[in-house]
């Protein structure tokens, strides 16, 4: 499988025109600035973008960040998939985190 370049400039203009940025990408994810949620790029298919969000928010946090994500994302022709929840947790003597995925 031939894995096609990931429209990380669209998602950075989604994100600063929703009123956020991103704060760092690293390969199919995207962490958004206060880690409220995480984006990961969707390889099968370009134009959806998968959201994780923080283990700490409400069900009312997480319906609020997608109301106001979704005219930016479909502005740019994306469309938005909740997915699931994570949680950062450092790894012990080490400056690496681990990302841990929850189904929603």
């Amino acid at each position: 499988m031939i894995i096609q370049p990931r429209p990380l400039a669209q998602v950075k203009m989604m994100l600063e025109d929703a009123g956020t940025d991103v704060s760092y990408a690293y390969e199919d994810l995207v962490f958004v600035e206060h880690t409220a949620f995480l984006i990961q790029f969707d390889d099968e298919k370009p134009s959806n973008l998968k959201l994780y969000f923080n283990n700490e928010m409400s069900k009312e946090g997480i319906d609020t960040e997608i109301r106001k994500l979704t005219p930016y994302a479909k502005k740019r022709k994306f469309t938005l998939t909740p997915t699931g929840k994570f949680e950062l947790k450092q790894k012990e003597d080490s400056e690496e985190i681990d990302i841990l995925f929850f189904p929603l």
